[in-house]
């Protein structure tokens, strides 16, 4: 690439090491987070970026990744569908190494929460995001917003910017205070740094066991209650949400199994307008040691 100007910058997700070479372009932004990997990078995704030449605002690139030798090129894309395109690829080869390692995606967020590690789970849209924010907000270490590693009875969140709705705001409005970046999405999406929070998660204690997991129900006009939950039925719920991302069911199934065996898993209702986070410190609390 011509130029003098040749920024770079290196973020590892997991097993996978992005490195993007060219100008600099906000919305790339999405790939970026700032908490680092327990492990070093085993391969790597780069992105070599130009000015098209022939449209303004428009970017070409190639992404080169060292998982299956991939090589792909992108014409005239503007930003925001350039960093869909490269955040793919790298959440793809992610996908592709952590399944040859044995280890099994859950849909969940993953916050430690006074010394206990909480996996909470959930269909989309269920207020995963939105509760493990307002634990962070209150001094927990947020680890993923939507995706937890789990590999027997180890676990490790899947680390990127936490993506926000508009109604987020509504409901913490001291989120407003960290760092965002605006996606032009339909509807709106904000990327938010999660190395904003009152709590920076540590690399040493990244890799360790989830103490308890938490089912997020819907909601109702009733008061917000939590109540254990059957492993079989635990069990069928995570799975459902698990194999979106695996055509591996037995080593899904293998790997809830392990978790839920050193984990007690609880299913969560609650009121409109309530994050939840009252109730999972009560919760946390009665926690004599993690994993009781």
């Amino acid at each position: 690439m011509t130029g003098s100007h040749v920024p770079q910058f290196r973020t590892h997700y997991l097993w996978v090491d992005a490195i993007v070479r060219g100008p600099a372009i906000p919305e790339l932004g999405v790939i970026e987070h700032r908490i680092a990997s327990p492990w070093p990078a085993d391969h790597n995704v780069e992105v070599r970026i130009q000015r098209n030449r022939s449209t303004f605002g428009r970017w070409d690139a190639t992404i080169d990744s060292t998982i299956g030798g991939s090589n792909e090129p992108l014409i005239g894309l503007d930003g925001l569908h350039l960093a869909e395109n490269v955040y793919r690829t790298v959440h793809r080869d992610v996908m592709t190494a952590a399944d040859t390692e044995l280890w099994t995606r859950l849909h969940a967020a993953l916050v430690d929460c006074n010394g206990v590690r909480v996996a909470i789970a959930g269909h989309s849209g269920a207020g995963k995001t939105t509760l493990a924010l307002a634990l962070a907000l209150r001094g927990a270490q947020l680890r993923a917003d939507e995706g937890v590693f789990i590999r027997g009875t180890e676990a490790v969140g899947l680390p990127r910017r936490v993506h926000l709705k508009a109604g987020t705001f509504d409901v913490l409005p001291d989120i407003k205070a960290h760092d965002s970046l605006y996606l032009p999405y339909t509807p709106s999406v904000w990327a938010l740094d999660p190395s904003t929070l009152p709590a920076t998660p540590d690399v040493d204690s990244a890799v360790r066991g989830i103490d308890l997991v938490l089912i997020l129900d819907k909601w109702d006009g009733g008061p917000t209650r939590i109540a254990p939950m059957p492993a079989p039925q635990a069990i069928q719920s995570l799975a459902e949400q698990s194999a979106l991302w695996s055509d591996n069911h037995g080593l899904t199934l293998r790997n809830i199994a392990a978790l839920l065996s050193n984990a007690p898993c609880y299913r969560m209702i609650r009121h409109h307008g309530d994050t939840g986070a009252d109730t999972v410190e009560e919760l946390v609390a009665s926690c004599v040691t993690p994993g009781t």
